[in-house]
């Protein structure tokens, strides 16, 4: 009889402090494991987007430099001097740089600009250093030297992690003839041909 009265209080006695304590170090490294794996989780996925955004972007640039193009027209049967590059605005402009150009200008002619939001919007000009979280870089070279066809390079600039930069920091502010610090800053490239139209 008493050895059943001891087994019974042993199975209704709880947890030790050992116990407790090992399971709680279990739960700990478990859920500190959770935590980090979301984190991971969270900056892969705003990668992702920017990655996404950005490549939007140099896509929608490159669209506006073969819309550019279409004001070029070369030289033709009818027309033997008709090259007019200057009518293009963005190509005359960025080949007589020869190097990286921020398109800045052109927000007044079409509502073009190198900055961006975090949706992919044109912002203005002005407000280009302080609110982009995008920035375009375009660099134009000729490909042949009949000067009919060009060589575009299109750059899209944006900074790393979830930090916000200043506007003395954003990637707009970069020297456009620079290439981007790879420890602050992502960048996507995107290169096309563009030809004049024949006349």
């Amino acid at each position: 009889m008493c050895d059943a009265a001891a087994a019974r209080r042993r199975r209704r006695r709880g947890y030790t402090a050992v116990e407790v304590l090992i399971a709680m170090t279990v739960m700990s490294i478990g859920a500190a494991a959770v935590i980090s794996m979301q984190r991971a989780s969270v900056m892969g996925n705003l990668d992702a987007r920017k990655s996404d955004i950005a490549n939007t972007i140099a896509r929608t640039w490159v669209e506006r430099l073969q819309r550019d193009a279409m004001q070029w027209t070369q030289p033709g049967p009818a027309n033997p001097t008709g090259n007019n590059l200057a009518n293009a605005l963005v190509l005359s402009d960025a080949l007589t740089q020869g190097n990286w150009i921020q398109p800045n200008e052109y927000l007044a002619t079409w509502g073009w600009s190198a900055g961006f939001d975090i949706l992919g919007r044109d912002i203005p000009t002005s407000d280009a250093l302080s609110g982009a979280i995008f920035c375009t870089n375009v660099r134009l070279t000729w490909l042949t030297t009949a000067q009919d066809l060009i060589h575009a390079d299109v750059r899209v600039v944006w900074a790393r992690g979830i930090a916000t930069t200043t506007a003395a920091q954003g990637p707009c502010t970069l020297v456009a003839s620079a290439n981007p610090d790879t420890t602050r800053f992502q960048a996507i490239y995107l290169t096309t041909a563009l030809r004049g139209n024949p006349q």
